[in-house]
C-alpha cells in the first residue's frame, strides 16, 4: 500500500514539473529595405532665351552672355548620371515667315559653369568660357559621370548655369557675323531639349 501511494505522489510530482516547465513561443517580424532610383532634374530659371539684335555692333560682333542669358539647372540623382542637349530642328527656324531660310544652329553657342559642391574631378564639363560650343540638333552630354567618382547628390551637389550667347563667332560657332549671313529680319527659334539619365556603366556611391 505504501509502494501505492509513493508511485501516486511522485507521479504527481513529476507531472507539476512538467506543467511548470517554460513553452517557447516565435514571431515572424519581416524586415525589407527597397531602393527606388531617384533621378530628377529641374530648370529653375532661365526656361526661356531669346536674343534681340537690333543694333549694328550685335549685327557684327553678337550677343555674348550675361546673367540675362542663363539657365540654371539642378539635378538630384541617387545613382550617377548624364545630362544630353540637343536641339529638336536642325536649324533655328523661321518663325514669321514660314517658307523663309533658317538660322543656322552654330550661330548660338554656351558653356557650362558647375556651381554645386561636386567638383570638376566628378563633373564632365564639355566647354569652357574661352571655347564656347554650339547648339546642335546631335546629342551632346553637356554634364556627366567620369567613369571614376560618383556624381551622385542632391541639388546642392548638383547646380549648374548654361551660358548662351549668339553670333559671337567664338570656338567652333559660326565664324561669319550676323551680318556677314545676310539673314532675313525675322524671328528665329527651336526648342532645345536637356534630358537627365542614368550612366549604363555607373556605380552607386
Amino acid at each position: 500500500m505504501k509502494k501505492i501511494i509513493y508511485l501516486l505522489i511522485g507521479g504527481l510530482l513529476l507531472g507539476n514539473v512538467s506543467y511548470g516547465q517554460a513553452v517557447d513561443d516565435r514571431a515572424v517580424i519581416p524586415v525589407a529595405v527597397t531602393l527606388s532610383s531617384i533621378l530628377r532634374l529641374n530648370v529653375v530659371s532661365g526656361g526661356n532665351i531669346e536674343f534681340t539684335f537690333n543694333t549694328l555692333d550685335q549685327y557684327e560682333n553678337g550677343i555674348f552672355n550675361s546673367p540675362s542669358y542663363d539657365t540654371r539647372f539642378t539635378v538630384a540623382s541617387s545613382v550617377d548620371w548624364d545630362v544630353v542637349m540637343y536641339s529638336e530642328e536642325d536649324e533655328l527656324v523661321s518663325t514669321d515667315d514660314i517658307v523663309g531660310d533658317g538660322m543656322d544652329l552654330n550661330n548660338v553657342g554656351y558653356h557650362i559653369d558647375a556651381e554645386g559642391t561636386n567638383d570638376a574631378a566628378v563633373l564632365e564639363i564639355t566647354s569652357t568660357d574661352a571655347s564656347p560650343e554650339p547648339l546642335t540638333s546631335t546629342e551632346e552630354v553637356i554634364v556627366g559621370y567620369d567613369g571614376t567618382n560618383s556624381n551622385a547628390g542632391d541639388i546642392n551637389a548638383n547646380d549648374f548655369y548654361i551660358r548662351w550667347r549668339c553670333g559671337t563667332q567664338e570656338g567652333n560657332m559660326n565664324p561669319l557675323s550676323v551680318l556677314e549671313q545676310q539673314l532675313a529680319a525675322d524671328r528665329y527659334a527651336t526648342n532645345v531639349f536637356l534630358i537627365l539619365r542614368p550612366t549604363e556603366t555607373a556605380t552607386t556611391p
